[in-house]
């Protein structure tokens, strides 16, 4: 596909609003391309040039850009000085907008997809001394190459600003409909789009690559959807955990279960592969060069063999042989000066669950045998002095657990836990699957806050925020809009308009970020009763805690057919700045929040019983 008939493609994608409509335009644009451009293009519509995992940020400064803007213009023959730039790029507040209107139009020779996308992977590799003026060289030549319009595109994609509103769900349905399209009646064939929807995010669960999900399905089919299967390298998208009240509860879904420890630190899914080991954070992002000590323990304890595993790393007090708190373990996470920091603060990494062991998945085994397999591997140091639970004497041990189907014993294991420090337990059903990337009764949150009343944080994707009043003004920022997801269909919720909880400072940092995620309107699948300042694509995430939730006929939280009311938070306050180890779909889900609800409703009930 020639590069500009890309850009029209995206550029009507611009100009769509709704999940559906985007996503029947994006499977038109796919069926014009061929397998081979199939993953690039993908790569490109999500606005990056691998997988998020791989680590290949385009992000170029706006100065950079100008620049490379500045040397195209000369290079076609209608220069421009840098200040005339600066101040046309202050009147248009976009520089790919100002590309477009200054480069001139005319014939020139066509470029490829491919082509543009391999020379902004190369641009992107440059690095060392020069490699600053070797980028703007290589992108003024690739802005003078293309037309107008494409220039656009690419001048936004190198900002990261491609900002077009489609996410993974989105590309999904795409997918789907290129392989089975609407009836000759305009008909959808639902029951054989529902089936090839839960193959292809099967497929995308155990490789967390979109790119090669499209590319398999355009030159194998559904066939070559169904080969893929995890492999050390390409992280599995994580299982997630429901949520219960009690110990009863909890008994009562899933009968006799392995309760664990539910520790407070870094997630994190480990690949070894003979002498090479990779770290992947709860999100996806590669985190191996941070903890150092986990990546060289995992290479000596599988020492040339294979394997895929799961364990939450925390920061090790070594002079009272204890783990830090969170707020001490998550000072390890950095880019720089990683090596003191890890002497000042060691790591453990209790191992919860194996994916994957020389060449075999094992995510299909039910949990009571992969947890015997890991057990194997790893040294279970299970209770110490004073009936406490130590670290292991490495870096590695397994997570310490009890099987029971007594309710009174996982709410005494709840209990000792909790006194120990860490946040609660998770109860796991013994003949569960792993089942990645999904929320399911396989596994079970049970943390302090469900003891009592509703009280535990709730994750909010942000979708706009208000100017700030009062005091707030000099800030420009006064309340953020938070949403949930609703996985079933693609859209973010609101939840609560958040107006506490942050600093001066944090607010400051908060409106740069969002400033550089506003849209025009509100962002495709974003569902709203209330109408925010400025819209933002729903891209960070928040910890927010509040007293309760209610019934509300202004949010659309969690509202299903038929109902006048969605959920709603009282007095929400964040508790955290942006989570950057979630993206937006991660945020707490609508089911998730009626289930909480439900949870909150018969703790208020029943204490109401006691007082009578």
């Amino acid at each position: 596909m020639i590069f500009d008939r890309f850009a029209e493609g995206l550029e009507a994608l611009e100009k769509t609003s709704g999940r559906i409509d985007l996503a029947k335009g994006l499977s038109n644009l796919l069926l014009d391309l061929s397998p081979d451009e199939t993953a690039k293009a993908l790569y490109m519509v999500q606005g990056q040039l691998m997988p998020s995992f791989a680590g290949e940020p385009m992000g170029m400064a706006g100065s950079l850009l100008l620049r490379a803007i500045g040397r195209a213009l000369e290079t076609l023959k209608s220069p421009l000085s840098e200040a005339d730039l600066k101040e046309r790029l202050a009147a248009t507040g976009d520089p790919g907008l100002l590309a477009e209107s200054l480069l001139p139009s005319g014939e020139r020779p066509p470029v490829s997809l491919a082509e543009v996308y391999d020379r902004l992977l190369a641009i992107s590799r440059l690095s060392g001394a020069g490699s600053q003026e070797d980028k703007i060289l290589h992108l003024s030549r690739l802005l003078a190459d293309v037309s107008p319009l494409s220039a656009r595109f690419v001048g936004r994609f190198v900002m990261g600003r491609l900002r077009l509103g489609v996410g993974d769900a989105t590309i999904l349905d795409a997918l789907v409909q290129t392989e089975v399209p609407a009836s000759d009646d305009g008909t959808a064939r639902k029951a054989e789009r529902k089936k090839v929807r839960e193959e292809l995010e099967g497929a995308y669960n155990l490789c967390s690559d979109l790119g090669r999900v499209g590319a398999v399905l355009r030159e194998e089919g559904r066939a070559g959807i169904r080969k893929i299967s995890p492999m050390v390298g390409y992280p599995v998208r994580m299982a997630l955990c429901e949520r219960l009240g009690s110990g009863e509860e909890i008994v009562e879904k899933i009968g006799r279960a392995a309760v664990e420890s539910k520790y407070d630190g870094f997630r994190c899914q480990i690949h070894v592969d003979g002498k090479v080991s990779r770290l992947f954070s709860r999100n996806l992002e590669e985190t191996t060069a941070m903890f150092p000590e986990i990546a060289r323990a995992a290479v000596e304890i599988f020492a040339g063999r294979s394997a895929i595993f799961e364990g939450e790393a925390l920061g090790y007090d070594a002079e009272n042989d204890s783990y830090h708190p969170f707020q001490v373990t998550i000072t390890r996470k950095r880019k720089h000066n990683v090596l003191e920091k890890s002497s000042e603060i060691p790591l453990k990494c209790l191992v919860f669950d194996i994916l994957y062991l020389d060449g075999v998945s094992l995510m299909e085994r039910p949990f009571s045998e992969r947890r015997k397999i890991l057990e194997g591997l790893f040294p279970v140091r299970v209770r110490g002095i004073a009936d406490r639970e130590l670290p292991p004497e490495g870096v590695f041990g397994a997570s310490r657990l009890i099987v029971t189907e007594d309710p009174h014993e996982v709410d005494l294991f709840f209990d000792e836990v909790v006194e120990e420090g860490f946040e609660g337990v998770i109860a796991k059903r013994l003949d569960g699957v792993y089942a990645a990337g999904s929320r399911n009764f396989n596994w079970i949150k049970l943390k302090r806050s469900y003891k009592s009343a509703l009280s535990d944080t709730v994750d909010l994707a942000l979708i706009g925020y208000y100017r700030g009043k009062g005091l707030r003004t000099k800030l420009g920022i006064g309340a953020v809009l938070g949403a949930v997801y609703d996985p079933g269909t693609g859209e973010f919720q609101s939840v609560a308009r958040i107006g506490s909880g942050l600093s001066e400072e944090g607010w400051r940092d908060l409106r740069a970020i969002l400033e550089e995620l506003r849209t025009e309107g509100p962002p495709a699948g974003v569902v709203s009763g209330l109408v925010p300042d400025f819209w933002v694509r729903p891209t960070v995430v928040v910890s927010v805690l509040a007293d309760e939730l209610t019934r509300s006929p202004t949010h659309r939280a969690g509202r299903r057919e038929g109902e006048e009311e969605g959920f709603a938070l009282r007095f929400p306050r964040m508790v955290s700045g942006p989570r950057g180890d979630k993206r937006a779909e991660d945020a707490t889900t609508a089911d998730e929040l009626r289930r909480l609800y439900e949870i909150q409703r018969q703790r208020l009930s029943g204490k109401g019983g006691e007082g009578g």
